[in-house]
């Protein structure tokens, strides 16, 4: 007894191992047999399974909406991304095929002129409204000087009326203080387009009696020392009479769109237009 009172525990624990080894070979000899209490059991728990079943396949659909949802929006991002770099390119082409269209045109006509003639570009144009200039980057470093005629694939633009070492200022035809000598292609008629004060053109100084009726191509004669002979300038839109009578007048719309030019051609006085004689 005192040995048993001494090793009681481990004496204990020996004859639950040995109870617990005799139950598992009599459940694996019987597996057969219905276990009552085992059945009690599954029937008390199968609800709870089956909630905990369907509660984990609920987490685990709306985990994985969560995860499809984040890869959509991803997907949305990048193909967005890509749609706006692809207008991008699409608008820089487009700029650059319009570039290169009214590189064409200048190239064409600057072929039709013989002599000296410079291609330049407009770097900054007049904000006052009452002026109306533009800047170009060439300047005396490039040969330029005041007086040198200012064309473009249409027809006159302007002249050179002032120059620093890289750039130079044009004084457009629409100016009111320019003044074109020139005449009407089909009749000859001789006059001065000026440039108005609401920026438009007008042909002054053509007498009574000479032809001019609206769209009458009117073209510079050469004889003014600045701009070749023969290049386009405008149309006449009408003729009216000057207040005494003696003299008439033609509005006149210019060939060229001003205020869309960024390239033009500067040329003097000695260079000619192939095809117009002198």
């Amino acid at each position: 007894m005192e040995f048993v009172r001494r090793n009681r525990v481990l004496l204990s624990s020996a004859s639950l191992l040995l109870a617990s080894i005799l139950l598992f070979s009599l459940s694996v000899r019987s597996r057969s047999r219905r276990d009552p209490l085992a059945s009690f059991v599954l029937e008390l728990l199968s609800p709870l399974q089956g909630a905990v079943s369907w509660l984990q396949d609920g987490v685990g659909d709306v985990w994985r909406g969560y995860v499809d949802l984040i890869s959509v929006r991803r997907e949305n991002e990048l193909l967005s991304a890509r749609v706006a770099s692809l207008e991008s390119d699409l608008v820089r082409f487009a700029e650059v095929e319009h570039s290169n269209e009214r590189l064409r045109e200048l190239l064409s006509f600057r072929s039709e002129l013989t002599g000296k003639v410079l291609g330049a570009r407009i770097i900054a144009r007049d904000p006052l409204p009452w002026f109306r200039t533009f800047t170009v980057d060439l300047g005396k470093k490039d040969g330029i000087r005041a007086g040198m005629a200012v064309l473009a694939p249409r027809g006159v633009v302007g002249r050179v009326t002032e120059v620093s070492r890289s750039a130079s200022r044009v004084l457009l035809l629409t100016d009111n203080n320019s003044g074109i000598d020139a005449i009407v292609q089909r009749s000859r008629a001789r006059g001065i387009v000026q440039g108005t004060q609401d920026h438009g053109c007008r042909m002054n100084y053509l007498r009574r009696d000479v032809d001019v009726a609206p769209s009458d191509r009117i073209v510079t004669s050469g004889l003014d020392g600045i701009f070749p002979k023969g290049v386009v300038i405008g149309e006449i839109a009408g003729v009216s009479l000057e207040h005494r009578g003696l003299l008439r007048s033609g509005v006149v719309i210019p060939s060229v769109d001003l205020d869309a030019l960024e390239e033009v051609l500067i040329v003097d006085a000695t260079v000619q237009l192939d095809g117009v004689a002198d």
